[in-house]
């Protein structure tokens, strides 16, 4: 009979332990990374290309060239020197931007686009600087 008692507490300890900590885990706020602070400014880029893999899930800031802006539904795609994807929801977009324009975009780097390797940088979180 003890070892039954024995048995069930420490099955109520591990099932209130995990019960604990999975509350812990779901109740954690999410990151919202376009409030962050950006890690590093690149002037370019090639600057970026030569240390992209250090900046996985980081936020930067890049500066470059419009190549193309595609609009699909509230959300705009930004092409940055044909081969930087930042996608801006249309309340972040506060000025136009058109092809050919050089701006600084600040956004969290998720890393390449397996779907779509004609743009193999892709970026979240995304707002003008």
């Amino acid at each position: 009979m003890r070892k039954i008692v024995e048995f069930f507490y420490k099955l109520f300890l591990s099932v209130l332990i995990v019960g604990i900590l999975s509350f812990l885990y779901i109740s954690i706020p999410v990151t919202d990374y376009s409030l962050s602070k950006s890690e590093k400014h690149f002037d370019s880029t090639e600057e970026f290309v030569l240390v992209y893999s250090d900046y996985i899930g980081k936020v930067v800031d890049i500066k470059g060239e419009v190549t193309l802006v595609d609009r699909q539904d509230s959300v705009y795609n930004i092409i940055l020197d044909s081969e930087f994807c930042f996608s801006l929801d249309s309340s972040e977009l506060e000025k136009s931007v058109e092809e050919n324009d050089v701006i600084i975009i600040k956004g969290r780097f998720t890393g390449f686009d397996a779907e779509n390797l004609f743009e193999p940088y892709s970026f979240t979180y995304c707002s003008l600087q």
